[in-house]
């Protein structure tokens, strides 16, 4: 039977959605320079190479970029509704991109678009209260996205089909497929303590266990040689089937079928949580699309050795009283990653064919947070509801706080343990809004979870004394980092990525000034300075202070290089210098 034919977009919606996705592009891809418009009182004017000019309200926020009204744009001449998809060609000469790469770009622009349009059908309507009420897995599919990626849901090699079954917005669960594989050739890291039955017991249920592990012995392999790897559905359709043709034919693989509950997407995509075992661990899955620039495979480089990574980071955290009591390390408790025989025999193999089959299992937040207290990601923060406040606010609303001892609880718990980590450890977490999870208590900002230990996790390139104990195998792996560039760590992917969102967004709504929000923020780090002497050398090597620091840019490095396949995960480039906020604040 052929599938109903789907309810058209509706103009209105469409209409929103496209002057949104415009504002955030001209917004960002100014900020990143690409753009250079003409601000004056309150408004400004883009003269493109064109002739075409585009016309917007706007205010610039600390950080340099324009906050734009986007029911105000407007395009000479006009055509229809203002959108990124008429954009791009309009600034063709200033994009620079070649043809095949300004046609991808524009179908990540479409894809986007209709995922958002269908984000806000289901979410745009509801209060800040009614969001904030929500289960935190449907709070998460809500959320908008990546605030700095122009084309944040391109999710490219999904269709219609794939997105209703399987993005967070759409809310759709699913089992997982399982498979036997090769030990001979697979990478495998554990946690102290976790076994492969005590694992999968945990997130399938005994029943379903005993079912999964007669399977495997009724395929005529064992525990010993073949181990157990679950493979998201439509990872098994669409990659593995035919990738791996030759391993199935031999047994190196071996299909079992479907086991286990139900399972839903989290904003990451390959990051699954249970619904049917909630608190059970997550699970993390290869998937061969491309999102936000980058193909969401599961790396093997660090599979070896996530969970010995995990557990010193448990143990340095525990015996700190100041990370003790503020942070939780969501663990990676097993890791498996299968090499593809015969891809691996290609010389500078494109990354994406390397990653298309791996598993990782990690500690879920809502399991390890204790009761009567709240998960959800950083992100979370910077969703607006219907009026347009966001979700910060509600929360200081709700806990019957101020905004400003709200947000310094929050920078208590979050930014101060992530400076503490970089100072006292020379550990350096890449702390972007889905990376850093909040644990709230009666809505104040009690904790935070750091997750993400492969591949999101940079050591100082120095033998601090307090990295004496951490495996020298493990230090091998990680990337090390000097001081200048893992300090970003916090400035770019933390204070640029996640903070300058959230000040803009809370002085947008009337709760608090951007000048305020970053005092309060130095305030709290210069008072964690204060308390802790003895750190004073690195302090000043790791100094958050500095009067600039570098400009990072994502989107037109996209821009640049186009949807080649390389061996390595595309890096960001870099603008002229900003001016840091913290200073500004600092020295007024």
């Amino acid at each position: 039977m052929n599938a109903p034919v789907p309810t058209p977009v509706k103009p209105d919606a469409w209409a929103r959605a496209g002057r949104a996705a415009l504002a955030k592009m001209i917004s960002e891809l100014s900020y990143e320079q690409v753009l250079a418009p003409e601000c004056a009182d309150g408004g400004a004017e883009l003269r493109l190479a064109s002739g075409v000019v585009y016309r917007f309200a706007c205010t610039k926020g600390i950080w340099g970029n324009l906050l734009i009204d986007p029911e105000t744009l407007s395009r000479t001449p006009a055509a229809g509704v203002p959108t990124p998809l008429q954009f791009v060609p309009d600034a063709r000469a200033e994009l620079g991109m070649t043809p095949a790469t300004e046609a991808n770009f524009l179908r990540e622009l479409s894809n986007t678009l209709r995922q958002d349009i269908e984000t806000a059908e289901k979410f745009g309507t509801l209060s800040a209260d009614a969001l904030i009420d929500l289960p935190v897995h449907a709070l998460h599919a809500a959320l908008e996205g990546h605030p700095k990626a122009v084309a944040n849901k391109g999710r490219m090699g999904w269709g219609a089909d794939d997105l209703a079954r399987f993005a967070p917005e759409a809310g759709g669960t699913f089992q997982l497929f399982w498979l036997a594989a090769d030990r001979r050739h697979c990478k495998i890291g554990t946690s102290d303590g976790s076994t492969e039955r005590a694992l999968i017991e945990n997130c399938l249920g005994i029943e379903e266990t005993c079912r999964l592990f007669a399977a495997r012995t009724a395929a005529g392999v064992t525990a010993d040689t073949h181990a157990l790897i679950p493979v998201h559905p439509w990872q098994w359709n669409n990659v593995v089937q035919q990738a791996y043709v030759g391993e199935l034919a031999e047994r190196r693989l071996i299909p079992l079928g479907y086991f286990g509950g139900r399972y839903t997407a989290t904003p990451s995509l390959r990051t699954l949580t249970s619904i049917d075992r909630p608190g059970s661990p997550d699970v993390k899955l290869a998937l061969t699309i491309l999102n936000t620039s980058a193909w969401r495979g599961i790396p093997g480089k660090y599979i070896a050795v996530g969970g010995a990574l995990s557990d010193w980071l448990e143990g340095i955290t525990q015996a700190d009283p100041l990370l003790s009591s503020r942070v939780t390390v969501l663990r990676e408790l097993r890791g498996i990653w299968y090499e593809h025989p015969v891809y691996a025999q290609v010389p500078d193999l494109p990354y994406q064919f390397a990653e298309t089959l791996g598993v990782i299992w990690r500690d879920s937040a809502s399991g390890r947070v204790a009761g009567g207290r709240r998960a959800c990601l950083m992100a979370a923060l910077l969703h607006r509801a219907t009026d347009g406040t966001p979700l910060a606010a509600a929360h200081a609303r709700r806990a019957g706080m101020g905004m400003e001892d709200w947000l310094r609880a929050l920078f208590r718990v979050t930014v101060v343990p992530l400076y503490h980590y970089l100072t006292r450890y020379g550990v350096g977490f890449i702390a972007h809004g889905q990376n850093v999870t909040l644990v709230l208590e009666n809505d104040v900002p009690v904790g935070m979870a750091v997750k993400d230990l492969q591949g999101d996790l940079d050591l100082i390139d120095q033998d601090f004394p307090e990295l004496a104990g951490l495996d020298p195998e493990i230090r091998a792996t990680l990337p090390r980092k000097p001081a200048t560039h893992i300090i970003h760590d916090i400035q770019t992917a933390h204070f640029v990525t996640v903070l300058r969102f959230l000040s803009a967004r809370l002085s947008a709504c009337g709760a608090m000034g951007e000048e305020t929000f970053y005092r309060i923020l130095g305030e709290e780090l210069q008072a964690h300075m204060k308390a802790h002497p003895e750190l004073g050398e690195r302090f000043a090597m790791f100094d958050l202070f500095t009067p600039t620091l570098p400009r990072v840019c994502i989107n037109k490095v996209r821009l640049a290089i186009g949807y080649g396949d390389d061996a390595a995960r595309p890096l960001p480039g870099l603008g002229t210098d900003l001016v840091n906020p913290l200073y500004i604040c600092k020295a007024r």
